[in-house]
């Protein structure tokens, strides 16, 4: 059986974790709060090298990288498909899962530590991130109308990306930038509305919130430090979680 190691409580976890439920696939849950440092556990860097969530357990070895999981899954369980049949929207698909990825979740995730710390990040850091949200929420707008779907006529890989990272990047948003940046993009909004009512979204989210006290248990032993990189690890797609963090 396939093992899924990581914390619920993380957007990158629940990325292939929501694959493998809408794939209808059985797998195990691992439950670890990882790191690079020697403070954490050793042992896991043989599973994910650089010792992030989540890392996929597989009778074959081991998959870390939640790309890699994803691809690994569309192919090696076909069936229900979670891309086009065409190899272009199939592209188009994965063109706007890193799109979203890269220019909106990274631009949040960048906040984190300054969120779970405490501090108040320097006004210019401030004003680049508000730029490259508000860029990036024009560029997506071009990507998808977000209708029925974020990509296409079906469920996708896209829509996986779009529920767990702009979820995740609206509550920072909020916080820092006092406004929902990405309710700019037409349809967006009402999209997520949408996908919050599929069963096992609600899975994820209800799994997320059960293990928030275990996160937050593990946030306050590890203080945060904006400089160090494994206080990036540290990330929510609780909205009960969300709010408390983010006073609303």
């Amino acid at each position: 059986m396939l093992k899924l190691h990581g914390f619920p409580s993380s957007n990158y976890y629940n990325i292939p974790k929501l694959a493998l439920l809408e794939k209808g696939i059985e797998f195990e849950e691992v439950l670890c709060f990882v790191g690079a440092g020697e403070e954490y556990k050793p042992d896991y860097l043989n599973k994910s090298p650089m010792g992030m969530v989540p890392a996929l357990e597989t009778p074959e070895g081991y998959i870390s990288e939640s790309r890699a999981i994803l691809e690994y899954l569309e192919s090696s369980h076909p069936t229900p498909p979670l891309l086009p049949n065409s190899s272009f929207h199939r592209a188009k698909a994965q063109e706007l899962s890193q799109f979203i990825e890269l220019y909106i979740e990274l631009a949040a995730r960048r906040m984190v530590p300054y969120l779970l710390g405490g501090s108040k990040p320097d006004p210019a850091y401030l004003t680049q991130f508000d730029i490259d949200m508000h860029r990036a929420a024009s560029a997506l707008s071009r990507l998808s109308k977000f209708e029925d779907f974020a990509y296409g006529d079906q469920f996708s890989l896209a829509d996986v990306a779009s529920i767990n990272h702009l979820s995740f990047a609206r509550g920072f948003c909020w916080h820092f930038l006092g406004e929902d940046t990405l309710a700019k993009v037409p349809g967006v909004a009402a999209y997520l509305d949408r996908m919050e009512k599929r069963p096992h979204v609600q899975t994820i989210r209800s799994d997320a919130k059960a293990g928030e006290a275990a996160l937050m248990a593990h946030a306050v032993f590890k203080r945060i430090n904006p400089d160090e990189k494994h206080t990036l690890q540290y990330t929510t797609t609780s909205s009960s979680l969300q709010k408390k963090l983010l006073n609303q």
